[in-house]
């Protein structure tokens, strides 16, 4: 029944096309990707002989073993050999493989899904695998039983779960994290999302395996609204939070650095700081008497870019010394729509020791023109403890212009303690 949906989708996109107001819309405003089916071995040897044998592996040998076949979806690299419902058995019907992409089609996937990054960001923004059977609509993670692990945010879980519920709604599924099905690891759902943050759901099809012909119809139309509906909600999935979301997380850029979209570190190749350049990661705390200089939180999610993540022995083991690092963005086209502004979050520490030319500069680059513009500066020169604030930058001059941003922190003096840190980059829509 799954690829009898992906052959219907892409017959409802192609004969719908310049009938369909609805349907042109979404086909001249959407990049859309049907893979046809991931396991065509598997599914050819399933109804090999005249009769379903079912089979749900591929069909590739185990090597040392007489055992035929992988499972594919437990077989994606973000958590695989986790627990639950996967096996080491090469036997089993849920085999895991001996590692992650052992499987010819796995990697296949992976290479596409990475083909799709452009300018360090994923251009692929919601998906939907469809299995059979039982009538679910279930969104990431399936390998735990929290709602809202670290590798996830509170947005995207509740945009996950009001996407995943109204899709529900139209189509008489149950909705549920995959998790409440049980603990799965390894696979294409959790892949999807906990590398690229795409919004991947799957769709069990179906009220048992392998349902009666007569049933293709009925089956893959209760989708049909589904199907086009996350294809609308792929331009920006947060969307559905609101108003106030939309404005903030919906613009030409966001990035809660949850995972890599591009930043690069000394891109201009003229950083000198010797110690403490940026890192993207989860913070490890560091304080002296006067508390605290670099946090052991942030914003959302696990990861920031920070000068030096490790604590070391002494809140100066770590720290920016010798120089400015500094960390750039992707570049981002910029609409030519005034309005828009430049948002982040950011933490500068400093103790007595540090003078004024110690700082932490942010700046919009024109790449047409290389010219560099200060919009954030904190200054050291006092006693300043780390602690997350949120910074907002009129971004109008640089409408219709190709920008990059970049982020630095500099040590000028010889023993003071300078710490920085970031996240939460957005250029938010116009108001």
């Amino acid at each position: 029944m799954g690829l009898e949906m992906t052959l219907h989708i892409m017959h409802w996109l192609a004969d719908g096309y310049g009938h369909d107001a609805r349907i042109t819309k979404i086909v001249d405003t959407r990049e859309i990707w049907i893979v046809l089916a991931v396991n065509p071995d598997g599914a050819e040897y399933d109804i090999s002989g005249g009769r379903f044998h079912f089979w749900r592996k591929n069909r590739q040998p185990t090597p040392g073993t007489t055992a035929i076949g992988t499972d594919l979806n437990r077989n994606f690299g973000y958590r695989w050999g986790g627990g639950g419902r996967t096996s080491t058995n090469p036997f089993a019907i849920t085999y895991r493989g001996p590692s992650a992409f052992s499987a010819p089609e796995t990697r296949n996937i992976r290479d596409f899904l990475a083909s799709r990054v452009v300018n360090g960001r994923q251009q692929i923004r919601t998906a939907i695998t469809f299995h059979e059977a039982g009538r679910l609509v279930m969104w990431p993670y399936g390998y735990t039983l929290a709602n809202i692990p670290a590798d996830m945010t509170v947005d995207d879980h509740n945009a996950l779960v009001l996407i995943g519920k109204h899709m529900a709604a139209t189509n008489g599924y149950r909705p549920e994290q995959a998790s409440d099905l049980y603990i799965t690891s390894g696979t294409t759902r959790d892949y999807e999302y906990g590398v690229y943050r795409i919004f991947g759901y799957t769709f069990e099809m179906s009220v048992v395996d392998y349902p009666d012909d007569s049933l293709i119809p009925s089956e893959t139309g209760r989708n049909k609204e589904a199907v086009l509906y996350i294809m609308e909600r792929a331009n920006c999935p947060l969307a559905v939070l609101g108003l106030a979301t939309r404005i903030a997380r919906c613009g030409i850029y966001d990035d809660d650095l949850e995972v890599y979209r591009g930043w690069r570190v000394n891109a201009d190749a003229t950083d000198t700081a010797t110690a403490g350049a940026w890192q993207r990661g989860d913070p490890h705390p560091t304080s002296t008497a006067a508390g605290r200089k670099q946090p052991d939180t942030v914003p959302s999610g696990r990861y920031a870019f920070i000068t030096g993540l490790a604590a070391g022995s002494s809140a100066n083991a770590n720290d920016v010394d010798g120089g400015r690092t500094s960390v750039s963005s992707p570049t981002i086209n910029m609409p030519a729509t005034t309005g828009q502004k430049l948002q982040f979050r950011w933490s500068f520490a400093t103790d007595r020791s540090s003078i004024s030319a110690d700082e932490f500069r942010v700046e919009v680059i024109d790449t047409a023109t290389g010219i560099a513009t200060t919009v954030g500066l904190a200054r050291g020169g006092f006693e300043r403890n780390a602690g997350w604030h949120l910074a907002t930058a009129n971004l109008d001059a640089w409408a219709g212009k190709t920008i990059r941003l970049r982020f630095s922190a500099t040590d000028a003096g010889t023993n003071g303690i300078v710490e920085a840190g970031f996240d939460d980059v957005r250029v938010t829509q116009p108001q």
